[in-house]
């Protein structure tokens, strides 16, 4: 598909990967601006620092748990990247992840939207936080049963609903892309455009842009069908350590 599958990339330094996709991007993109989000799931603290001090300002975790002990790690280091949860967050896990989190990426419900807004309304009444929480409200594009994300009927009225709570922020879209052939995941991704592009539409959502789309696999056809931001791991980190 012309992006790095996973395995494929060469066993280099961090920093030499992270040049390689962003050259990638840069082939794919014809020179529109798309960022990269560093995939950290079960990477160690040492490797999140080579990447960071190699540009990779950027980081995504999929567990709260390690979002929690990477970050406080790397705050100890004087590091502050910009760090999405983009893994599913379980209620009892949320308000860790906004704690350490400057962005979750998997909102899916309005329920959960709700527990953003009631907490980050304590946050801001204690100090803790100024302002609304960002978030990306999660579409199901690829009908997967086995993915989460809102299902496509019902994205828009998601979006209508959680842009009335005073306490949250929505910055866009994320999907994770289908699975099987290069018409299937470009339809995924088309299909999640197009619902943004919507939603846009909405009062008060017109700067929603972020469109997060992408992975190591199937990035080249993320950024052509307009991804905004992209999620690599293991094209950069090589191979998850063994858990």
């Amino acid at each position: 598909m012309g992006s790095i599958e996973a395995g494929e990339h060469r066993l280099e330094s961090i920093a030499q990967n992270i040049g390689r996709i962003r050259e990638q991007i840069t082939h794919y993109t014809n020179g529109r601006d798309v960022d990269l989000i560093l995939a950290a799931k079960h990477q160690p603290l040492p490797r999140l620092v080579e990447a960071y001090r190699a540009g990779g300002t950027l980081m995504g975790h999929n567990l709260v748990d390690q979002l929690a002990e990477a970050t406080a790690g790397l705050h100890a280091q004087k590091i502050r990247p910009f760090t999405s949860v983009i893994g599913h967050v379980q209620s009892n896990k949320l308000s860790a992840a906004m704690r350490w989190a400057d962005r979750i990426d998997t909102v899916d419900s309005f329920k959960t939207a709700q527990r953003i807004d009631r907490r980050q309304e304590a946050r801001v009444a204690s100090g803790e936080a100024s302002g609304p929480y960002p978030m990306l409200l999660q579409l199901n594009s690829s009908g997967a049963a086995t993915q989460f994300g809102c299902h496509p009927e019902d994205f828009v009225e998601l979006a209508r609903t959680v842009s009335a709570l005073p306490f949250v922020r929505i910055a866009g879209v994320m999907t994770i892309g289908a699975r099987g052939t290069e018409a299937d995941i470009r339809s995924s991704f088309v299909l999640t455009r197009r619902l943004a592009e919507e939603i846009r539409n909405l009062p008060g959502l017109d700067d929603a842009g972020v469109l997060s789309m992408g992975m190591s696999n199937d990035m080249r056809i993320a950024i052509e069908e307009g991804s905004t931001v992209v999620r690599v791991g293991t094209a950069i980190f090589g191979t998850r350590p063994a858990q």
